[in-house]
């Protein structure tokens, strides 16, 4: 009888050991990697500055003028009311030189320029079609 309860009683220790080490294996490994997830999305290195300037850490007075350094303004060229103008997604520019941008009506642009936020128009340096991406 004592050989029967010391041999269970080795039994149990031994099942007990083993479930505890295994279960420590278990939580020391890391998880495995998900083939499917992706990495988060990052802009690459020199990639374009947004079509249009953003004001956003611009703090104009009051005594500066409204006009930016020249910039690139990309979109279409469409006639509105009268006005040849740049439209670029929900944003239309009017355009100061007419004669040059009545040759670009309906085409997709880049426009060299300055905008005046005060009348929201561009004042042309230069017009050339867009690069196709």
């Amino acid at each position: 009888m004592k050989r029967i309860v010391g041999m269970l009683g080795s039994m149990f220790l031994a099942t007990a050991l083993v479930c505890l080490a295994f279960g420590q294996s278990q939580s020391q490994q890391p998880h495995p990697v998900d083939p499917t997830a992706q990495a988060p999305a990052t802009p690459p290195q020199g990639s374009t500055p947004p079509t249009f300037p953003t004001q956003s850490g611009e703090d104009k007075s009051a005594t500066s003028t409204s006009k930016d350094s020249a910039k690139t303004f990309m979109g279409t060229v469409v006639l509105s009311q009268g006005d040849y103008v740049l439209r670029s997604g929900d944003k239309q520019y009017t355009l100061d030189d007419q004669s040059k941008a009545k040759q670009y009506v309906g085409k997709d642009v880049k426009v060299l320029g300055t905008l005046d936020r005060q009348k929201n128009q561009i004042h042309v340096e230069s017009i050339d079609i867009a690069p196709n991406l």
